[in-house]
């Protein structure tokens, strides 16, 4: 058995084991659909050190997003110019601790085959991934994604964020380029589920307008 496999056999039975199934028959359909995920290459690549864990000299807030480790089903819902929310591709979303477990990791996909019309010309499974980091100094997160759009996706390849948790709520906040300021939101956190809307304002932040939403299940 390679280390690989040893992995991510730990990383099926850590989810069984935190995350608590009620019935051998939901545990088996569950572990099952589990299998399935970590089989995506993207997704079995970047967990295959498994989930890692919280350093013991890693400052307390790393577990505001360190309470995401794990994988999860993403719905996701995109907004129309006029004003309508449609279903987009849905994604599987994997959470790791890294940096010896002073940072966390992610990386979100969505599968080629799945991809609305207006990424349709990408051709390849689309994927996004962020590094964060709590800074103690100035007691701010800082966050920095890439995606592999190459320019073919509606939006940038590359971003920064600044995130702090309020009121429950973990608020990522950027300057957004050419479309005014952004914000993300995490919010109704729990180990179930959780969700995330992104946010424009272009009158300096007086008004939010919610352009994309997501429900995450694990």
């Amino acid at each position: 058995m390679t280390a690989t496999t040893n992995s991510l056999n730990s990383l099926r039975f850590f989810f069984l084991l935190v995350f608590g199934l009620p019935g051998a028959a939901v545990a088996e359909s569950s572990d099952s659909s589990l299998d399935e995920l970590l089989e995506i290459p993207a997704i079995k690549t970047f967990m295959a050190g498994g989930v890692g864990e919280l350093h013991d000299e890693a400052p307390e807030q790393t577990l505001q997003f360190g309470q995401l480790v794990g994988l999860w089903r993403v719905e996701v819902e995109m907004r129309t110019q006029k004003g309508e929310w449609v279903a987009s591709a849905p994604g599987v979303w994997a959470w790791k601790y890294s940096l010896g477990g002073f940072a966390v990791s992610d990386l979100f996909y969505q599968s080629a085959d799945q991809l609305p019309s207006y990424m349709s010309t990408l051709g390849r499974d689309y994927l996004l991934s962020a590094n964060r980091i709590f800074e103690a100094g100035s007691g701010t997160w800082r966050v920095a994604w890439m995606a592999n759009g190459a320019g073919q996706v509606m939006g940038a390849d590359y971003g920064t964020f600044a995130a702090e948790m309020t009121e429950g709520e973990l608020v990522m906040s950027s300057e957004g380029g050419g479309f005014g300021m952004q914000r993300v939101v995490f919010s109704d956190l729990s180990e179930s589920s959780f969700r995330w809307e992104s946010q424009y304002s272009q009158d300096g932040g007086k008004t939010w307008n919610a352009v994309m939403r997501m429900v995450a299940t694990r």
